[in-house]
């Protein structure tokens, strides 16, 4: 029992040890962590090293009051003040763990969980929004698309979708080149975003056609929204490059199905 009760001190070393060496392990196969990481390896360096310390002395102390050690020793280190070191040593190395936690590592993980989580946040609108004009892509508006077309055959309530074209507009890159195209596609946008609702829809679906789903909105309100649309782009884009919108009403279960492309009349 005495010589377990000596040896159970260096068996903790031990463990402490190998927890050690896997950190400085780590460490080196990953030279680049930064941030909370490294902050979170150096707190469990100074624990580990703290548990060493602490166990081999009571080891030492210990092994020699036991007679594994030479007695020497327990008297030497049994004196209060090297008894109480250890301890001194233990808060020392606990405050610096704590001071690290709560004013470093806590702070350091908040900040990049908030920058994961823009990086998300970032990376779900890129998937979503055309770059260009700042609208919804045609994958997103397909998705909204399918959800709302669902939610209006469920409850029986009025759907409608504009169709806008742009008239000459491969004429127009090519007589002022693409940064003028790309202006007047920005313009189109901004144009459909002035007239558009909060809850309307609106999307580039691919080159120069844009798309409006406009929920709640029976045909006759769309042929007045569509024409008001168009007459405001002909005014803008001058000479006027923008064919007449083309719209399509949906009731309830008799609305049209989403992605088929529509005819030219």
């Amino acid at each position: 029992m005495s010589l377990a009760a000596a040896l159970i001190y260096w068996v903790i070393v031990a463990l402490w040890l190998t927890i050690l060496g896997t950190i400085v392990f780590f460490y080196v196969r990953n030279p680049h962590a930064f941030g909370a990481t490294r902050l979170l390896l150096a707190v469990l360096a100074v624990d580990a090293i703290r548990n060493i310390l602490e166990n081999i002395y009571f080891g030492l102390y210990f092994g020699s009051v036991y007679h594994i050690l030479p007695a020497q020793l327990a008297t030497v280190m049994g004196h209060p003040t090297l008894l109480i070191l250890p301890k001194v040593l233990n808060v020392a190395a606990g405050t610096v763990v704590l001071c690290l936690l709560l004013w470093r590592w806590l702070p350091l993980a908040v900040k990049e969980r908030n920058k994961a989580d823009q990086r998300a946040t970032d990376l779900e609108m890129l998937a979503a929004v055309d770059f260009l004009t700042g609208v919804y892509n045609r994958r997103q508006f397909e998705t909204l698309a399918r959800a709302e077309l669902a939610r209006c055959q469920r409850y029986m309530r009025p759907l409608s979708v504009v169709m806008l074209d742009i008239d000459h507009f491969k004429a127009v890159n090519d007589r002022f080149g693409h940064a003028a195209g790309d202006r007047v596609l920005k313009s189109v946008a901004d144009l459909c975003r002035a007239a558009k609702r909060d809850s309307d829809i609106i999307a580039r679906l691919g080159g120069e056609e844009f798309a409006i789903m406009l929920p709640e909105t029976t045909e006759a309100a769309t042929v007045q929204f569509a024409e008001r649309l168009r007459h405001l782009t002909s005014i803008v884009l001058s000479p006027p490059t923008v064919r007449r919108s083309r719209s399509r009403s949906a009731s309830g279960s008799r609305a049209p199905a989403f992605g088929r492309r529509e005819s030219k009349r």
